[in-house]
């Protein structure tokens, strides 16, 4: 069910946001801070579009995240305090990207049959790729 896709996408940008949120006060360099400040930006925008698709399609979005949320921010809080939040922390950052972007063909797959819905989708994923590729280019 195309809800269901969009609704587990939508959780992980709120989740995704938490994260970058905790990462951004802990950030070494400026360019870091910068490329978190854009992430999480970026992650406001798209939840907030997703959140108006879901509510074309009559559902009720959850605002809360999910437990991973958490999880990620005590990653980050740990890996912060024990190497520091620098330029070497970004694969994981990728990673965790690249299982968004997984979300996202999911999500295309089953709104397919609702045009505006999978072009905000598509410009969304094309984005986050072109983020992904920044974040390589800066660990290297």
């Amino acid at each position: 069910m195309a809800a269901d896709s969009l609704k587990t996408l939508h959780t992980s940008l709120i989740d995704a946001r938490n994260g970058y949120q905790e990462a951004a006060g802990d950030a070494e360099t400026p360019a870091l801070k910068t490329l978190f400040a854009e992430m999480i930006a970026l992650k406001e925008r798209d939840h907030a579009e997703l959140h108006d698709a879901l509510r074309r399609m009559g559902e009720t979005p959850d605002e809360s995240g999910s437990f991973m949320s958490t999880v990620h921010q005590t990653v980050i809080r740990v890996r912060s305090a024990v190497t520091g939040l620098g330029t070497n922390a970004l694969p994981s950052f990728v990673s965790g990207e690249e299982q968004i972007l997984s979300q996202y063909d999911e999500a295309l797959k089953d709104c397919a049959g609702d045009a505006a819905t999978a072009a905000t989708l598509r410009q969304q994923r094309e984005t986050l790729l072109a983020k992904i590729a920044q974040m390589k280019q800066l660990a290297a």
